[in-house]
């Protein structure tokens, strides 16, 4: 039997009185249908949630705490003789070992849990120690930190893909952004990458990383992350977007403030433009997190530009006056387009 909370199942009874008096079923199947599910008790799964939440920041910080130190592991090196190399090879044997135990627990009990999911974040830690000691052994490629970010990054995405672990492929995505940045600023040398400052070098990151998903989307491995990617690119590159409305295409601080905000004007409206268009494509193809997510950029797009332009010359009450009434006038305007939508159908 089917077990949903209180939300779900008045949406199902909702709709089985729906069918039901357009005759689409009969009294009987509704009444059996109705004895399809039963409401949840009480919702454990959000208590479990934040459970393990906790659990994953404790780890974190004593991970912080032993391996960051890394007094405890000094302690090791001095009394068995062990080299920066010998340790690497001891956390990616680690690693090895994680994935195995973790892959063989995964098929005994194929179904999804929290406590399955937390267990990815050990092999994300032992990477994490095994680079980082790889990277002393190297002396760090005469400062090409990017690099090894990278080899965290494809090692994370390897293993994601393989194990079908949301975490660790949450961790590739948070990787891949520090190697980005990392092996642009090597490769360059300076605060431009071909022209482009850091908040330009990330929307074209976010753009790489949109068409990347939507090339592999329908890989069988894949399907089971790619939500992830979808999310986080979208994240990207609004976030980029709006740094780039206030910063422009400036490399440093020092030249930014001898920009006068007139000639930002033109990134404050290709930012506006790309949240409409978002805004626009999120409703039509009911990709609600992509619509959310340019409403939530569009109103901070807005308070920005208040801040920048008109804080010192307009009267506050009259700003917000002005701001509820066009948001109420737009939500009035979405509500009358659903209704037409709805009628139609």
């Amino acid at each position: 039997m089917l077990e949903v909370d209180k939300k779900e199942a008045h949406l199902l009874q909702k709709a089985i009185r729906q069918w039901e008096s357009e005759s689409l079923i009969t009294p009987e199947q509704a009444s059996r249908l109705k004895e399809t599910w039963r409401i949840r008790a009480g919702d454990w799964q959000v208590v479990t949630l934040y459970i393990f939440i906790a659990a994953i920041s404790c780890a974190l910080m004593a991970f912080g705490s032993l391996v960051l130190d890394e007094k405890w592991i000094e302690v090791l090196r001095l009394k068995f003789s062990l080299t920066d190399g010998i340790i690497s090879t001891l956390f990616a044997a680690l690693t090895v070992f994680l994935c195995f135990h973790g892959y063989r627990r995964q098929h005994r009990h194929p179904e999804y849990s929290l406590n399955r999911e937390a267990f990815w974040l050990l092999p994300i830690l032992s990477v994490g120690v095994s680079v980082v000691y790889l990277g002393k052994t190297l002396l760090y490629l005469n400062g090409n930190y990017g690099v090894f970010w990278l080899l965290a990054t494809a090692t994370y995405g390897i293993l994601g893909i393989l194990l079908s672990s949301r975490l660790l492929w949450s961790a590739t995505l948070l990787c891949l952004i520090p190697a980005y940045v990392k092996l642009t600023y090597y490769i360059s040398g300076g605060s431009f990458f071909l022209g482009m400052n850091l908040p330009c070098r990330m929307i074209l990151l976010a753009v790489i990383m949109t068409g990347i998903h939507l090339l592999i989307r329908n890989n069988r491995l894949y399907k089971q992350v790619g939500d992830i990617t979808w999310a986080g690119s979208w994240l990207l590159l609004f976030l980029s977007g709006w740094m780039i409305s206030i910063f422009g295409n400036s490399a440093t601080w020092d030249e930014w403030q001898h920009v006068r905000q007139v000639q930002l004007l033109w990134w404050v409206a290709a930012f506006t433009v790309m949240c409409v268009l978002a805004l626009i494509w999120g409703i039509k193809k009911h990709d609600a997190m992509v619509r959310d997510m340019a409403v939530m950029f569009l109103l901070l797009d807005l308070y920005t530009r208040y801040f920048e332009y008109l804080w010192d010359r307009t009267h506050k009450g009259v700003f917000f006056t002005i701001l509820a009434l066009s948001f109420w006038w737009l939500g009035k305007l979405l509500e009358k387009r659903l209704k037409r939508t709805r009628n139609q159908g």
